[in-house]
C-alpha cells in the first residue's frame, strides 16, 4: 500500500492549506498594506512550492534558487494573476455560484496537494542526493583502448624535446580516465577524471599537439581539450579548408566512423615559428 511519511504529509497539508487560504482572499477588497501583504504571500507560497518540487525533479539551478526565481516572477506578474483571478470569480458568480472563492480554494488546495504528493509516490525512499546522482552527469565507462593509445601519443615526449608543460600530470590522469556514455553518435569523447592528484597548467587549453590522419582522402585532426586542469575531450575535427567539408562532417556523425590507429596519425606540435 502506498503511503506518505509523516514529514511529507505535513508538507502536503501545509502547502494545500496555504494555497487554499490565499484563494479565499478577495484582493479587490483589500487596502494598500493588506494588498501588498497578500501579494508577498502568493509569491512566497509559489517559491516554496517550486523549491519543494525541484527537490524531486531536475532543477534548473538548484531547489532554493529555483524557488526564489519563481517567487520573484510571480510577484512581478501579480497584476496579471489578480486580473485572471477576478475574471474567474466573476464568471463563476455569473453562472449562479454563490460562493465562488470557496470552490477556487478547494480546487487550489487539491491541486497543490497533488503536486506535492505525487513526486513521492512509488519513490518514497529516495533522497535529493539520489536524485542528483540520477540526473547528474552520465556515468563514466571504461576508456576504449584505441582512444587511450591516441591520447598517450598526443602526450608523449617529442624525439628531441620533452612534452609541453602539464604532460606528466595528464599522463598520470590517463591511468584512471573514463569516458562519459552520453548515448550519442559521433567521434568526440568526453573524458572523466575523478580526484586527480595533480592538475595540468594552464588549466584551460587546447593541447598544443595535434594528430592528423587521412580517411577516404579527407584530412582529419585529433585535438585534446584540457578543462580545469583535467583531461576534458578528445575531438576529431575537420580543417576549414577541407574542400569536401560537408561530406567530412557527415562521416564524423556516422556510427561507422572509427578512430585511427596511433601509427596512422602524424603528430603536429605547435611552435613559436609563425
Amino acid at each position: 500500500m502506498i503511503s506518505l511519511t509523516r514529514a511529507r504529509m505535513l508538507r502536503v497539508v501545509a502547502g494545500a492549506g496555504a494555497v487554499g487560504a490565499l484563494s479565499l482572499v478577495e484582493p479587490r477588497r483589500l487596502g494598500p498594506l493588506a494588498h501588498g501583504a497578500y501579494r508577498v504571500g502568493v509569491a512566497a507560497a509559489t517559491a516554496a512550492l517550486v523549491a519543494d518540487s525541484s527537490r524531486y525533479d531536475l532543477p534548473v539551478l538548484d531547489p532554493v534558487r529555483d524557488g526564489v526565481v519563481a517567487g520573484g516572477v510571480t510577484l512581478g506578474l501579480m497584476d496579471v494573476v489578480e486580473s485572471f483571478d477576478a475574471r474567474m470569480v466573476d464568471a463563476l458568480r455569473g453562472l449562479g455560484m454563490t460562493r465562488p472563492r470557496l470552490a477556487l480554494a478547494a480546487l487550489g488546495a487539491a491541486g497543490t496537494a497533488a503536486v506535492i504528493a505525487l513526486p513521492h509516490l512509488g519513490d518514497l525512499d529516495r533522497s535529493w542526493s539520489l536524485r542528483e546522482e540520477t540526473f547528474g552527469e552520465p556515468a563514466g565507462v571504461p576508456l576504449p583502448s584505441e582512444a587511450r593509445a591516441l591520447i598517450e601519443a598526443l602526450l608523449a615526449d617529442a624525439p628531441d624535446a620533452p612534452a609541453p608543460p602539464g604532460a606528466e600530470a595528464l599522463r598520470e590522469q590517463l591511468e584512471t580516465a573514463r569516458v562519459l556514455d552520453t548515448g550519442g553518435v559521433g567521434a568526440d569523447l568526453q573524458l572523466v577524471v575523478e580526484d586527480p592528484r595533480r592538475l595540468a597548467v594552464p588549466r584551460q587549453q587546447q593541447w598544443p599537439v595535434r594528430g592528423e590522419f587521412l580517411r577516404g582522402g579527407i584530412r582529419y585532426e585529433l585535438e585534446l581539450q584540457i578543462d580545469g586542469g583535467r583531461l576534458g575531450m578528445l575531438s576529431v575535427m575537420v580543417p576549414d579548408e577541407e574542400p569536401r567539408l560537408e561530406h567530412a562532417l557527415s562521416q564524423l556523425a556516422s556510427p561507422a566512423f572509427v578512430l585511427p590507429d596511433p601509427d596512422r596519425i602524424a603528430l603536429r606540435r605547435e611552435t613559436e615559428a609563425p
